[in-house]
């Protein structure tokens, strides 16, 4: 037997999605679970369902662009969040129809909405003063050349879509979370490593990465601003790992994390819990898996598009 899950993709009638760059949504699918970012972005069987945490973070994310869009805009304080609210509301009923609530034991449609307009609320009250560029500084994205100190460039260019480009050229990123962040969480972030990247090739800036963090608490919703840069070493680093990502893209040696946070609810659980107790060739066709997975067979997407940016 091959060592590779994946000895041979030629005689399965994949179409393979292979585009000119990975965005950042990809890379840290990849380095969560290499496997399932198989699935999802080489193979296109990802989904339109979601999980409650990312519905709500949608959500906030959404009313977050809308607030600071409609203030760039000279828009009175009070209409700017209304807009907002609006905008969480729209996006949370949306996002709340991708969610299977019969699988929740904890939580509920009616007390996440509470609370992501509770956090939301909290964000905005916090206060800043923060001004998007004028060039379209809410949720920008760019494409950036990957460079590393002594090996060169890529062959593939980066995607990162921030969430607010300042004038300043630094960068404000949204985060909600279930908990606070531990200390020193926002220096080893992946996103501000490409955030910075981006921005230093488009405008020769090294920016300052904020993480504006809306977390929940028992005593209510917290906000924490966490400020970080980032170093050549950190860029070089990131040149590795998309290296290796390239190298697994080429080659089909992919792997499940059964470690990874999205394990629980991964649609593709089950067959990582076989292959974890015996090791084994995994499914190579969207046919094997639509046949293992019937849920996979009812709501594939079937383009090779993007999947949703994951927040």
């Amino acid at each position: 037997m091959s060592s590779a899950p994946f000895p041979d993709l030629g005689g399965h009638g994949i179409i393979e999605r292979n585009p000119t760059y990975i965005s950042v949504s990809e890379l840290r699918e990849y380095l969560s679970c290499p496997l399932r970012w198989w699935y999802k972005y080489r193979m296109g069987l990802w989904t339109e369902r979601t999980t409650p945490f990312f519905a709500l973070g949608t959500a906030v994310h959404s009313g977050l662009a809308l607030w600071y869009g409609n203030k760039s805009n000279k828009l009175s304080g009070g209409k700017a969040k209304e807009f907002a609210l609006r905008g969480f509301s729209d996006t949370y009923q949306k996002e709340a129809e991708k969610v299977d609530w019969s699988l929740e034991t904890t939580r509920n449609i009616l007390t996440d909405s509470a609370t992501g307009q509770e956090m939301l609320e909290a964000a905005i009250t916090a206060g800043d003063n923060w001004t998007p560029h004028q060039d379209g500084g809410i949720e920008k994205t760019f494409m950036a050349d990957i460079k590393h100190s002594k090996l060169g460039t890529l062959p593939i260019q980066l995607k990162a879509t921030v969430d607010m480009l300042l004038d300043n050229k630094n960068v404000v990123e949204h985060k909600t979370a279930e908990r606070k962040w531990e200390q020193g969480r926002e220096h080893g972030d992946i996103q501000a490593t490409a955030y910075a990247l981006a921005v230093r090739d488009n405008f020769g800036h090294d920016p300052e990465v904020t993480f504006n963090i809306i977390s929940k608490s028992a005593k209510g919703p917290n906000v924490d601003r966490r400020v970080t840069r980032r170093s050549q070493d950190q860029i070089d680093r990131l040149y590795i790992q998309v290296r290796s990502f390239l190298d697994a893209r080429e080659k089909g040696a992919v792997y499940p994390n059964p470690t990874a946070f999205i394990h629980e609810k991964c649609e593709f659980r089950a067959l990582c819990d076989k292959w974890e107790s015996h090791p084994q060739q995994l499914p190579d066709s969207r046919r094997a898996l639509k046949v293992l997975l019937p849920t996979l067979a009812d709501n594939a997407v079937k383009t090779l598009q993007d999947p949703p940016r994951i927040r």
